[in-house]
């Protein structure tokens, strides 16, 4: 949704897309980088522009021996990446996730930080800290391609572009709702889950989402559609939750949302990988027939 913000908003001046495969979808999630690169490539081109393509197992690495790849790392591998690229391009803008309206805590990615990054070569901007989740929601909506090619999702273990249940996808669909483009956007669901949403686990994508974040929903839900509406109900639930309300929903994350739908992705993992090696034993048994 960022990614998209940005580009809608330079599409005159931006020559070039950037898309990278190990970040938020893993490499050996082959079946999924497939829709995702195929969607980005329909879209650059409807957009009029190139795509490229990186591959990378940085964030494989740094889950393994590297600090926090949210609050310290990843900023510093897109500014790699822009920089290894210098030699086509001068400017490379880097999507904001947050907003100036408040403090923007340190983060790996980050407006202050990420011009140092720059070169004489090439200028790295931090872009989109001008506009909130719902004003970029509310500018997006207008372009088909981002309404047909919106990506949000971070559960990509449910094999799915778009799960519809995950924090990012919610709170995407509610900012949707908020500015009437629930019907313009194809990738998610048309009716938002009461009961997904009483089940939030406001920490899921990190510093991006939070307490305040739908607090700030709640305040616009309201004055929307007045204060007894479900999706007002469910909100007012989730920013006023008591410690062990809490406590249950972050268990049924760890559980469910995040162990359930890992134990099924390793099951599709290896299912995958021995469906050829029976197609092979059995054509070495006919053979040998």
């Amino acid at each position: 949704m960022d990614s998209f913000y940005t580009a809608l908003k330079h599409i005159d001046e931006i020559t070039h897309l950037i898309i990278i495969h190990g970040l938020d979808v893993s490499l050996s999630n082959g079946s999924m980088w497939d829709e995702l690169v195929d969607r980005a490539r329909t879209a650059a081109e409807l957009l009029g522009k190139d795509l490229i393509e990186v591959r990378s197992n940085v964030r494989y690495l740094h889950a393994k021996h590297g600090p926090h790849w949210q609050r310290q790392a990843h900023g510093a591998f897109l500014a790699h990446v822009a920089l290894l690229l210098s030699p086509h391009l001068r400017r490379v803008y880097v999507p904001a996730s947050d907003d100036d309206a408040h403090v923007i805590e340190p983060l790996g990615t980050h407006p202050d930080l990420d011009p140092l990054w720059s070169s004489r070569d090439l200028e790295i901007v931090h872009d989109g800290v001008d506009a909130d989740r719902v004003t970029k929601l509310a500018y997006i909506q207008h372009s088909a391609v981002a309404m047909a090619h919106l990506r949000v999702c971070w559960s990509n273990l449910a094999g799915m572009y778009n799960c519809g249940t995950c924090e990012k996808c919610l709170r995407t669909m509610i900012g949707l709702h908020l500015v009437g483009a629930t019907n313009r956007c194809t990738t998610l669901p048309k009716t938002i889950s009461i009961d997904a949403v009483r089940w939030i686990y406001l920490d899921a994508a990190g510093d991006e989402g939070g307490l305040a974040a739908y607090i700030d929903f709640l305040g616009q839900v309201i004055t929307l559609e007045g204060p007894r509406t479900d999706l007002a109900v469910a909100l007012q639930d989730v920013v006023s939750r008591s410690r062990s309300r809490q406590l249950g929903v972050t268990m049924r994350f760890y559980v469910v949302d995040v162990g359930l739908q890992l134990v099924r992705y390793r099951l599709r993992q290896a299912l995958r990988h021995r469906t050829p090696q029976v197609h092979e034993e059995r054509a070495v048994t006919e053979q040998a027939a």
